[in-house]
């Protein structure tokens, strides 16, 4: 269970462990199972389980500081703070981080991208790169926030955009709602 590092992956575990069990053959018991035996055992793989857990914290290896500098950690905090109105209009790269830390907001794009087909890569890259044909891409023009890596050009135009307000900016990510 240790070397899966998501939850969502703890089917796979539990399908094998169940096939595991099943295959093998029922004990023959002469002794009936002590009580006290299974407690200790139960015990002490808590006790292991919760010393393993505790050193998990990304801020006891110093993680914080690279998933902050990659990820838009203080903008979502400012969401969480200042909630609006989803849907969400997102950067590609973002997508799965958006999902794990908020997760009541369905992303518009995330790294998988064949899950979209050509037709929608298209028209978010040629969004990204402030195309005029932003206008009309429906995913940023139904969002209730939109949050953007201020390196890619719609980042700027949308600053300047009527349609959109900025609520939240820092050095990694702007975020923006649509004047409606």
């Amino acid at each position: 269970m240790f070397a899966f590092r998501t939850w969502r992956d703890a089917w796979f575990l539990c399908v094998a462990s169940a096939m595991v069990i099943a295959d093998f053959p029922a004990p023959e018991r002469e002794q009936p199972i002590r009580w006290t035996g299974w407690a200790a055992v139960s015990l002490a793989s808590l006790l292991l389980l919760g010393l393993v857990m505790r050193n998990t914290d990304f801020t006891t290896r110093g993680l914080d500081r690279v998933i902050s500098s990659q990820y838009p950690v203080d903008a979502v905090n400012f969401l969480r703070r200042h909630p609006v109105n989803g849907p969400l209009y997102n950067t590609f790269d973002w997508g799965g981080f958006l999902i794990f830390y908020m997760p009541q907001f369905p992303v518009s794009i995330d790294g998988r991208t064949d899950l979209y087909g050509d037709v929608a890569n298209e028209q978010y890259n040629a969004t990204q790169e402030a195309e005029p044909s932003y206008r009309n891409d429906p995913s940023l023009n139904q969002a209730g926030v939109v949050i953007l890596q201020n390196k890619f050009p719609i980042a700027k135009m949308l600053t300047v955009d009527p349609r959109f307000r900025v609520i939240y900016r820092d050095d990694l990510a702007t975020v923006l709602v649509p004047n409606r």
